[in-house]
């Protein structure tokens, strides 16, 4: 049977007649709240048992990621791994007309970063700090010509299914991707790459050859890249003008299959850098010059001809001596050169500038290579001592409330539902084993999702924090990471996790008690479900946020031996007094 995919639209629609029955029973439990101080009413607390166990994070699709990882990163923990990317490359135009004396200037690749915030001193330069930047130390890069072709459609698979490509170099089909396909040409190497917060200055050349600034960007891989043997860029575009390569996209897509960004570590530190590579922002640039066109047939060039639009009368500058030429650009007029005899002054630039541009629009693939320190699997019968989680091809932890069976029942469920309450809070506590993570950079969100129905809970959608600012965002439902002092760098204390709209659809709507997966998220609202290769894994998927975090941290399980630390399930509830 074909599994039907839930988009997060259609989540919102399927919740949407729960999120009307909420609202009316939140009017009710407000209600309840405020009359706590009735003698006919009592509020209290209760902790349910919880076992949790930890469970890895294997191979992953990773072409259906908004953003991507670039670099190496370690932690004392849990290990290290490289992140590198292949991507297509796509046109901005096709069937290009390039003009005539084609002559590259340069072929430029940019790919931004992700800002945090930045401010303009009194001299008009602007001082940024960058986000999602993890590891101060260099890392080689390289790039290459990508050989491998990334098919956009499954031949297996049912008419339009996708390519499948995995974290580990596979695709849909299991088979591995070659490096060997990966690294053809090379087009730049650095041994010693480390990103940089400094905005760029770009400058030109005035008319007296002197360079002035031209503008101001800001900070990105700004790399300039080389042209093999003089001709490498010239033979693969320009050189194929008018020809089927340049026509439409399958077929430029056939003939130069993309670039390959490798990163690899140069000791036991290194940087690793997330990118919205998608942005139009990133790309690949060729400027050239060609020659000034004629568009008429008097052969000379707009720029000087006196009668642009060939209507015998002049529209562009003076001509004293009838020759068409206005006296800007007559030799005549000027007393300059003329070495080609047209009767154009030669200290004028006879070329115009020109872009040739391809995007990071195509089939784009983030591969892992790890060297992880091996964490056992966890026990799901009577859960663990430790929770490890970590992101990308890393640990999670699945999150049995009441210790419910396959079906999710128990004892400790039946007898919470006998009760006669208004539940006014639910809510999981998470611990840090702080003896566990020392010199460990802790991530300051937790991720709570579904996995058997493969989405977020209800209280996710119905948070009113949500927003677009990954800090502020679902801060009710998903709680930062409380630190020791309030403290940026204080040592991590606990997460705190509500779960109350979901604890009462299964106190008064007998909803299912479904296993739950607790994840590192590197963005509360990155929430794609990406497939794991394996399809007998349980859980089935993880979430992009989880994917992109290459952040980890250690948790008190359900068996710790510090009782006080260990995991439960808290819910605050008014109960009538009769």
């Amino acid at each position: 049977m074909k599994k039907i995919k839930i988009t997060v639209t259609n989540w919102f629609i399927a919740i949407l007649p729960v999120i009307v029955i909420v609202s009316c029973q939140n009017d009710f439990a407000t209600i309840g709240t405020d009359i706590i101080g009735d003698d006919n009413f009592q509020t209290n607390s209760t902790t349910y048992p919880v076992t949790t166990y930890t469970r890895p994070i294997e191979a992953m699709q990773t072409n259906t990621l908004n953003t991507d990882l670039l670099g190496y990163y370690s932690d004392p923990v849990f290990g290290s791994y490289n992140a590198s990317v292949v991507s297509q490359m796509i046109p901005t135009s096709y069937n290009p007309t390039f003009g005539e004396n084609i002559v590259l200037d340069s072929v430029v690749l940019t790919m931004p970063y992700f800002i945090q915030s930045s401010e303009i001193d009194d001299d008009g330069n602007t001082s940024y700090v960058l986000d999602s930047i993890y590891g101060d130390s260099p890392i080689k890069l390289s790039i290459f010509q990508n050989n491998y072709f990334l098919r956009n459609f499954n031949p297996d698979a049912e008419f339009g299914e996708s390519e499948k490509y995995y974290s580990n170099r596979t695709n849909s089909q299991g088979n591995p991707i070659n490096s060997m396909d990966l690294e053809g040409q090379l087009l730049y190497t650095d041994d010693e790459f480390l990103p940089s917060s400094e905005q760029i200055i770009l400058t030109d050349i005035d008319e007296d050859g002197e360079p002035f600034e031209s503008a101001k960007l800001p900070p990105a891989i700004r790399i300039y890249l080389d042209n093999p043997n003089d001709t490498y860029w010239q033979d693969l575009i320009f050189n194929k003008e008018g020809e089927a390569e340049l026509s439409n996209e399958n077929n430029f897509l056939n003939y130069f299959r993309g670039i390959y960004l490798k990163a690899e570590s140069l000791g036991m530190n290194g940087s690793l850098m997330l990118l919205n590579l998608a942005n139009t922002n990133s790309n690949i640039t060729l400027f050239y010059t060609e020659d000034s066109p004629d568009e008429d047939s008097d052969g000379i060039p707009d720029f000087a001809d006196v009668d642009t639009d060939n209507d015998g009368s002049s529209d562009n500058g003076t001509d004293a001596d009838g020759d068409g030429i206005n006296d800007v650009h007559d030799v005549d007029q000027t007393g300059g050169e003329d070495l080609n005899f047209d009767g154009i002054d030669d200290s004028f630039d006879l070329t115009i500038s020109d872009t040739f541009v391809l995007n990071f629009t195509g089939n784009r693939v983030n591969f892992f290579d790890n060297n992880l320190t091996v964490i056992p699997e966890g026990d799901p019968n009577i859960g663990d001592e430790t929770l490890y989680l970590k992101g990308g091809e890393g640990y999670m932890a699945v999150i049995n409330l009441f210790e419910g069976d396959d079906e999710g029942n128990s004892m400790s469920l039946e007898e919470f539902k006998s009760n006669n309450w208004l539940i006014n809070e639910a809510r999981l506590e998470f611990y840090v084993e702080q003896d566990a993570v020392q010199n460990l950079q802790e991530p300051d969100r937790l991720f709570i999702y579904d996995i058997e129905n493969e989405r977020p809970l209800v209280d996710y959608f119905l948070d009113p924090t949500s927003g677009n600012i990954d800090e502020f965002s679902r801060i009710d439902h998903l709680h930062p990471l409380e630190r020791e002092d309030d403290e940026t760098a204080g040592a991590g204390i606990r997460y705190k996790i509500e779960i109350t709209e979901h604890i009462k659809n299964i106190f008064t709507r007998d909803s299912i008690n479904t296993k739950l997966g607790l994840y590192v998220t590197s963005n509360v609202n990155s929430i794609t479900p990406l497939e794991f290769q394996d399809e007998d894994m349980v859980p089935k998927v993880t979430i992009s946020g989880s994917a992109l975090s290459p952040r980890g941290t250690v948790l008190h399980g359900n068996r710790s031996a510090d009782e006080s630390k260990r995991v439960t399930l808290k819910i605050f509830y008014t109960e009538p007094d009769n």
